[in-house]
């Protein structure tokens, strides 16, 4: 899979990255921080807020939950990595454009979806390549 994430520009994401000095340090450097119960304490009050924005989400819109969760999912994720606040109410960009970005990869990630999955391509011009060098 990591030559299709290279060709997608998803060669750097921890998650499809070989087993390298470099994935060993990032796995090393998550251990840190999400490694124990006692670590994990100081994103409560992260959580504690988003679910405040959740509940008061589904009181106001009780017809779109799903859409609710995955707002409050991407809100905790963005605030603990990035130390992002997502708009309370309403739609977010940014979690938005992350959930457009999952559903792309999924659907650019399915195998024999694309020709060249079944067909790959031989000995075509440097010009035609995709490879990068």
């Amino acid at each position: 899979m990591s030559n299709q994430m290279r060709r997608i520009g998803w060669k750097n994401v921890v998650a499809f990255s070989g087993y390298t000095d470099t994935f060993k340090q990032h796995r090393t450097n998550i251990a840190k921080v999400a490694g124990s119960t006692k670590s994990l304490t100081v994103f409560n009050r992260v959580q504690e807020e988003e679910s405040v924005h959740f509940l008061l989400n589904v009181l106001e819109s009780p017809e779109a939950l799903f859409d609710h969760i995955k707002k409050e999912a991407g809100a905790v994720i963005l605030k603990i990595t990035y130390g992002y606040n997502a708009e309370p109410h309403g739609k977010d960009h940014l979690i938005d454009m992350a959930g457009r970005t999952m559903h792309e990869f999924s659907e650019a990630t399915v195998p024999g979806k694309w020709p060249v999955d079944i067909m790959p391509f031989r000995g075509l011009p440097t010009s035609m390549s995709c490879e990068e060098d």
